[in-house]
């Protein structure tokens, strides 16, 4: 049986951004998979892109992943987010 792929914007909420404040207080190189989906979640640009896959999926393809970091712009607030999905990208095989 094969389960629907669920898309969904960005996560933006308050709770979302608090728990992913509180994540990286914790772990601030962001190696757990959890928190990095939490990331990508408040991060990706939409549908059909590499962070909306994993943050709703967790299929990571690091080689699009980077890519999308790389010309994402954020608020400066959100810059150690990326900073943080990058460096796990990168210890899960992606090249910059």
């Amino acid at each position: 049986m094969h389960s629907p792929t669920i898309t969904a914007a960005p996560d933006e909420s308050a709770k979302a951004r608090q728990l992913i404040e509180i994540g990286l207080a914790l772990d601030p190189e962001a190696r757990s998979h959890t928190l990095a989906r939490l990331i990508a979640s408040g991060l990706h640009d939409g549908p059909g892109t590499a962070l909306e896959r994993f943050a709703s999926t967790g299929e990571l393809d690091p080689q699009a992943a980077i890519e999308e970091l790389n010309y994402l712009r954020v608020p400066i607030e959100q810059e150690a987010w990326v900073d943080a999905l990058g460096r796990y990208v990168l210890a899960t095989g992606g090249r910059s």
